[in-house]
């Protein structure tokens, strides 16, 4: 648990005794008849005084819990814990009793440590039990976190090789054909490779360095396509600095060209746009191609590879604060559609 947390256990713990003190007090004052300054100065102050300790304890149970492998000497040392809390609080109240008051006739320090260590070793189960429940559940979000990344990690690994393969056969396919423009897509692509691996640490970085990479890659495209591919972007101002997912519009371009420009032999155009709406971003990359097929819709709720990795990435990166959408648009072509929370630092 992070230090940053010590306060408020220490407020709980504050306000838990606090009412429990209370409690104490006015179950004796109405029980037993004690004036209600006595009742809170015994009463109160007994319960009061395991704020300290139940803050020590959970400390204890968080820096020492009983697992597995250390079972015997993590009990052990709970129960010398025990045993240290019971004699403490016997010390005190057996030193402080000439002044408060807790009993009619002056004890033996034996009969009051006796009463101690009946009493207390169970209370400090109770909170040991609490501890153990924090840093169970510490450690389930930590592995849960643990998970996410990997998670993160394979889809990002698998998107790299992916528009990568894509590419090399757009530059195959141009060796023959135009010796030059394979030279440039190569020139490009080593580019983009470059910044593929100076972000590969970042799992989000600002939209604008975003867009410069997208335009690596739609240069390689635009020597492949020549004049059959004109891309417009429609990108606010006040966005550029939103984060989002490295490599997410690459695929969304890379989809609209091979499924909707590609396929025809008239030119087309490609639109990337962003904006923002209240708490969130939206990012769109439509095209005017060939539009989706019957079926398509259903069949690519997910889309293609590199879709389905995106859509993948936005589920472990914002769970149920994404969305994205593939259609088709009425004037022809496809459109997909994503929102993000709006947000100028990264997740990670």
């Amino acid at each position: 648990m992070a230090r940053g947390s010590q306060w408020k256990w220490w407020v709980a713990a504050c306000a838990y005794w606090t009412l429990q003190g209370l409690a104490a007090s006015s179950e004796a004052h109405s029980v037993r008849g004690v004036t209600w300054s006595h009742a809170l100065l015994t009463d109160g102050f007994a319960n009061v005084l395991w704020v300290p300790i139940t803050v020590a304890v959970l400390n204890l149970g968080l820096r020492f819990p009983i697992e597995r492998r250390h079972w015997r000497s993590r009990v052990a040392l709970h129960v010398g814990g025990a045993l240290v809390v019971s004699f403490f609080r016997a010390t005190v109240i057996y030193s402080l009793d000439p002044y408060l008051g807790w009993y009619s006739t002056p004890p033996a320090y034996l009969s009051v440590l006796e009463h101690a260590l009946l009493y207390n070793p169970f209370i400090y189960l109770l909170m040991l039990g609490l501890a153990h429940g924090l840093y169970f559940a510490e450690q389930l979000r930590l592995k849960d976190t643990q998970l996410a990344r990997a998670q993160l990690h394979v889809l990002k690994s698998q998107l790299h090789p992916h528009f990568l393969f894509n590419t090399l056969n757009s530059i195959s396919a141009l060796v023959h054909k135009d010796p030059r423009g394979s030279e440039r897509m190569i020139a490009r692509l080593s580019d983009l490779l470059r910044g593929t691996l100076d972000s590969a640490a970042r799992e989000e970085v600002p939209l604008r360095d975003e867009l410069r990479t997208l335009q690596l890659y739609l240069d390689i495209q635009g020597v492949r396509f020549t004049d059959r591919l004109q891309v417009k972007h429609e990108i606010d101002q006040d966005t550029l600095g939103a984060h989002v997912p490295y490599l997410l519009l690459q695929p969304l371009v890379e989809n609209a060209i091979q499924h909707g420009i590609a396929p025809r032999s008239a030119p087309g155009t490609v639109t990337v746009v962003a904006r923002r709406d209240g708490p969130e971003l939206v990012l769109e990359v439509r095209d005017d191609g060939v539009g989706l097929r019957a079926g398509t819709v259903a069949k690519t709720s997910g889309g293609g590879k590199g879709l389905w990795i995106t859509r993948e990435r936005l589920v472990q990166l914002y769970g149920p604060a994404h969305k994205l959408e593939l259609k088709g648009r009425e004037e022809g072509g496809a459109q997909v559609s994503l929102t993000i929370p709006f947000r100028t630092e990264s997740v990670a």
